[in-house]
């Protein structure tokens, strides 16, 4: 069984999240002024910011379970709420998304193919996400409701 230094990697999650939220709170600014004023960007403007603003959420979340990882507490229900929230964001994320590429189809007539695979891969990755963290919270519960059982019988 490999022993993983759960303090130590909790640190550098940690860290890579802070560096991410503050790369990412200057390109969120800058994104109006680097894209061209055509309908299409100015389109999927609308659906960029409500995903950035719950992708920073989705941080913050990760950030509380990094937390927890430090502080030697995984199984407690506040990691399974924590799981769960950022598995409905992650659902909502790949509505926009879905609603953006048929948005940028059906309304824009967009058809650089590129462009429309990209919102048919974020579709998918943040609705594969979802899925994967609402099973995660529920195996988190079910732990969880085990350790509190195990530390009664104690």
């Amino acid at each position: 069984m490999i022993d993983f230094d759960t303090k130590k990697l909790s640190r550098i999650l940690h860290i890579i999240l802070i560096f991410g939220l503050v790369l990412f709170i200057p390109c969120f600014i800058m994104a109006p002024f680097l894209l061209k004023n055509n309908s299409s960007d100015l389109f999927s403007c609308l659906f960029l910011y409500p995903n950035s603003i719950l992708m920073c959420f989705i941080i913050i979340e990760f950030m509380k379970l990094f937390k927890a990882l430090e502080d030697d507490s995984p199984f407690t229900y506040e990691n399974v709420n924590t799981l769960f929230k950022t598995g409905t964001i992650s659902f909502i994320m790949s509505i926009l998304w879905i609603v953006d590429l048929i948005g940028m189809i059906f309304i824009v007539h967009n058809t650089y193919i590129n462009y429309i695979i990209v919102l048919l891969f974020l579709f998918l990755l943040f609705f594969g996400v979802g899925i994967a963290l609402y099973i995660l919270s529920l195996l988190f519960k079910k732990a969880t409701e085990y350790k509190i059982e195990n530390d009664l019988t104690i």
